[in-house]
């Protein structure tokens, strides 16, 4: 079993401030969690917002990842420790 490790407030503003994709990235992510009505700059909007709504404890470093679990949201965003691109958003139910 593996250990985790939280992270504080300022980290979790650090990501929301400073996480990036790409264009397909942000295709993909709207795909999963079926926000494919809107544009590029609204889906870096709904991830900003699930970044800042989770709570520090539902935030877990795992390896070279974050995993943030947000129950307002109902999704799970994995980001890169290193580069703080999002490389996987999907629901949770």
């Amino acid at each position: 079993m593996h250990k985790q490790h939280f992270i504080t407030e300022v980290a979790k503003k650090l990501i929301a401030r400073n996480f990036k994709n790409t264009k397909l990235g942000l295709v993909r992510i709207a795909k999963n969690l079926g926000l494919q009505g809107m544009d590029d700059s609204e889906v870096v909007g709904y991830c900003h917002k699930i970044i800042l709504s989770t709570p520090i404890q539902k935030i877990e470093l795992r390896g070279k990842n974050y995993y943030l679990h947000s129950h307002e949201y109902a999704a799970v965003l994995t980001i890169n420790k290193s580069s703080l691109g999002i490389i996987t958003a999907k629901p949770y139910r």
